[in-house]
């Protein structure tokens, strides 16, 4: 079975470029297996994230050889203009078609990803001025 590391939303600060998610294979390592995946919109309004604008799109396939369980997908995150402009968009990671057919992918087969503006951060840099 294939399953996303992070069981919440993924909450990734709009300051970062780089979004790491983790798919782990559990119960069980032996033989070669393969699953798609691609961003996909979610949200509505100012709360979803745009592609090209607030992140890369991605797909592509996964590969996991025998004995491996755990893999990463990277997401470049997009800089807006005004770096103090508040963010809280959200996008999705898909899995899909994963082969051979004994595999399955986990009911959580979407990954929710919010670009949040880092506000501990912010905090601190308003308490300086």
């Amino acid at each position: 079975m294939l399953v996303f590391e992070e069981k919440k939303a993924v909450r990734h600060p709009a300051t970062e470029r780089e979004c790491v998610v983790v798919v782990n294979r559990v119960q069980g390592t032996d033989g070669r297996i393969t699953v798609k995946y691609r961003t996909v919109p979610l949200g509505n309004g100012d709360q979803q994230a745009k592609p090209n604008v607030d992140y890369e799109p991605v797909e592509g396939e996964l590969e996991f050889l025998h004995q491996e369980s755990k893999k990463t997908i990277t997401i470049k995150i997009l800089s807006h203009e005004d770096p103090e402009e508040e963010r809280d968009e959200i996008f999705g990671l898909k899995l899909y078609d994963a082969e051979p057919a004994a595999v399955k992918i986990s009911k959580k087969d979407t990954a929710i990803i919010e670009i949040v503006t880092d506000t501990e951060r912010k905090k601190q840099a308003e308490a300086l001025t």
